[in-house]
């Protein structure tokens, strides 16, 4: 009895703690804090009366599993809710059903209608058949618009799988394909280097051409007292022979034209060959008609050509013989959008034999002549075929005439000469670029990454002296240093490991690291922070700084707050990192951007000792900076020159080289082009009009060779630049 009447006052406990928070606490509070309800819904059991229980009734003993733990919080229940004896029936709507001290709250929910819903929209590819009128003309105007659609759907298909196979076989042209394949470098070399006598062959080239254009003055003009044209007729034999003999000379010009008709590649040189035979045909009828032939003028295209094939194998000789001596290269590669959007020049491992493949594809000049070289070759034939019927003359004269004029000759000159040019002094640099392909990607709009290396080499970087201003260890306060430069990959980190050795410093490892725009770097070691950067970073960062200790070019170290060392530095301007800033500063449309993580080295820094322009450079931020100097930097490289080390100098004149052998060709290319459809325009009016005396054979030599004087010029300039 005396068990149960304290069941009793602990029940009654309970009763007076629930009655006592009726005031505070509300069922809707508590179920809109648990999500089980919402105002709507607790609208209609707040409707529904419930009695309570007589709470005089004696209660019922409570078992010893179901009393409540020492530890257990007393549960406040809300108003309205009364407490419900064992055994008597649940209420259907009870909103607390509990066991022992858990109470679990069951949301009431309104019988709603459910909700519609939404009807999913799905594509019918086809249409469903209209249904079939009773009306016999509409039926058959359903079954006419029925083989209509279907008509325009078959179309469409083709359509689009004529537009695929296009868009293939473009993809296909756009492929760029070396012309030759070669194993390595050794084998390529072996290939260019044997002896063709081609040095020999350019000199008769050439001197057969002085003779050819001389004989046909002599043959046109009288020389004062002397006049030759009464032997015209023995003149025009010559220059036919001459001709002829030009051709043999270059035998391995004629050979290419011919094997590129053979692979339905008809390009420049398979037009001189065409031009060459038309010339021959029209010599022997022009002898028989008593008038001089067009001869000098293909005997000096065909000198032309091959002059440029001869600077074109030089050029490859030097090249693949300067990669074959390199035993680990390095590259020069471009990455795209590498920054900012914008394209980026970048050093990373060099691969030979990439490189190699890579200088067998064709240039510029090449590629685009095999589309102009048809076009022009049907154009001249279809002029040819007009003037013939205009002014009632030879239709062989007319369309030789017209070849010979608006044949550009210059191509094969546009990108071979600079290539040779840029080949023989990148080669003493210790450096080639990979053909038309290498200088293409080393060209155009982009930006060059430079580092802390390259413009101060660790060398160039000494210790000037240095100042204690700590309680701590001279071991120690160099430890943290040291290990700060290391983290941040500071151009430093030689430096400051020659003065670990130095002075026995301590080895850190550092557990935080940060880089601050304001030009320092802050690190936590074994619980200190430390922070390292410049002067104007430690008045940033408010360091004291004691009498003596502001120096304008060192690099200063805090512990904790407080200043507690002092590295008076000195930054030398190397020479030859002079030279090449101011080259790449002088490449149009090549940005220097500055990858450095020396904290020292700022635009108005490099101004004072490179007096190089801080316009001309760009800064990015120190985050920007650090990426661009990691191996992260560069993902899917387009390797364009190989370097025999990774100098910035070797590097720069790489760069430097294949954007000026780029621009020369591409200037070259549109003079060739202009010379080209002016020499068209003004034959095709000649021609039409019957001049014959205004086209003669000294005329075209003139014309040529007042066209070739620029290309000369041009491609002569790459070599100094």
């Amino acid at each position: 009895m005396k068990k149960q009447s304290q069941d009793q006052t602990n029940e009654q406990l309970h009763i007076d703690d629930a009655a006592a928070a009726q005031e505070e606490y509300s069922l809707e509070d508590i179920m809109n804090e648990f999500g089980g309800w919402s105002k709507k819904e607790e609208a209609a059991p707040k409707q529904q009366a419930q009695t309570p229980p007589d709470l005089k009734k004696p209660p019922q003993k409570v078992p010893e599993s179901a009393k409540p733990a020492p530890e257990t919080k007393v549960v406040r229940f809300p108003k309205g809710q009364p407490i419900r004896a064992e055994g008597e029936p649940k209420e259907p709507k009870n909103p607390a059903d509990f066991k022992g001290q858990t109470i679990r709250f069951t949301p009431i929910r309104e019988d709603t209608a459910p909700e519609e819903k939404p009807k999913i929209w799905t594509y019918q590819a086809e249409p469903d058949p209209e249904p079939v009128s009773d009306d016999p003309k509409e039926a058959k105007k359903a079954a006419q618009r029925a083989r209509r659609a279907e008509k325009e759907a078959k179309k469409r298909q083709k359509q689009l799988e004529r537009h695929q196979k296009q868009q293939a076989r473009r993809m296909e042209r756009r492929k760029e394909q070396p012309e030759r394949e070669f194993p390595d470098c050794r084998a390529a070399y072996a290939y260019y280097a044997q002896s063709t006598f081609q040095r020999l062959r350019l000199f008769l080239s050439i001197l057969l051409a002085i003779v050819s254009g001389a004989l046909a003055y002599f043959a046109s003009y009288s020389l004062g007292s002397y006049d030759f044209t009464a032997n015209a007729d023995v003149f025009s034999k010559a220059l036919l022979i001459i001709m002829v003999v030009q051709a043999f000379i270059a035998f391995d010009v004629m050979l290419r034209g011919v094997r590129a008709v053979l692979r339905l590649r008809y390009d420049h040189a398979s037009m001189l060959v065409v031009l060459t035979l038309a010339c021959a045909v029209d010599a022997v009828l022009a002898i028989r008609a008593g008038r001089i032939p067009f001869c000098p003028a293909v005997t000096l295209q065909l000198s032309m050509a091959l002059l440029g094939e001869y600077s074109m194998q030089l050029a490859k000789v030097r090249t693949l013989k300067a990669a074959c001596s390199m035993n680990e290269p390095k590259a020069a590669v471009r990455e795209e959008k590498a920054w900012h959007g914008e394209d980026c020049i970048f050093r990373s491992e060099g691969h030979p034999e990439t490189f190699v493949r890579e200088l067998e594809i064709p240039d510029a000049g090449s590629r685009i002549m095999r589309i102009y070289a048809p076009i022009l070759t049907l154009v001249t034939l279809g002029l040819s075929v007009l003037s013939m019927l205009q002014a009632e003359d030879s239709f062989l004269w007319a369309w030789t005439a017209l070849m010979i004029a608006s044949f550009p000759v210059g191509i094969f000159l546009s990108f071979s000469r600079p290539f040779a040019a840029q080949a023989r002094r990148l080669s003493r640099a210790g450096a080639a670029i990979g053909g038309w392909y290498g200088a293409r990607m080393l060209g155009g709009e982009c930006g060059i990454a430079i580092e802390d290396a390259d413009l101060f080499p660790p060398q160039n970087v000494t210790l000037n002296g240095m100042k204690i201003y700590s309680d701590r260890s001279v071991s120690q306060i160099i430890g943290f240093a040291n290990a700060v430069v290391q983290t941040a990959g500071s151009g430093l980190a030689p430096l400051f490991e020659e003065i670990m050795h130095n002075q026995n410093g301590r080895h850190y490892g550092v557990d935080t690291f940060r880089r601050y725009e304001g030009g320092g770097l802050g690190a936590e070691i074994r619980g200190d922070v430390i922070l390292m950067g410049s002067l104007g970073f430690m008045k940033l960062m408010r360091v004291h700084m004691p009498e003596g200790a502001r120096v304008k070019q060192a690099v200063y170290l805090s512990v904790n707050g407080e200043l507690a060392a002092v590295f008076a530095l000195s930054y030398a301007p190397a020479t030859n990192v002079k030279a090449s800033l101011q080259a790449i500063s002088h490449c149009a449309g090549l940005t220097p951007i500055l990858a450095t993580r020396d904290f020292m080295i700022t635009p108005q820094f490099l101004k004072h000792r490179y007096k190089l322009s801080p316009d001309r450079i760009e800064f990015p931020t120190v985050e920007e900076r650090a990426r661009l100097s990691s191996p992260d930097a560069i993902q899917e490289p387009k390797q364009g020159a190989l370097l025999s080390r990774p100098s910035f100098a070797c590097f720069s004149m790489a760069v430097a080289g294949a954007r000026a052998a780029r621009s020369a060709a591409i200037a070259a290319i549109a003079v060739a082009f202009t010379a080209s459809i002016m020499g068209l325009l003004v034959l095709f009016f000649l021609t039409f009009i019957g001049s014959t005396l205004a086209v003669s054979s000294w005329n075209l030599l003139l014309y040529t060779i007042l066209w070739l004087l620029p290309e000369l010029l041009i491609t002569s300039m790459a070599a100094k630049r």
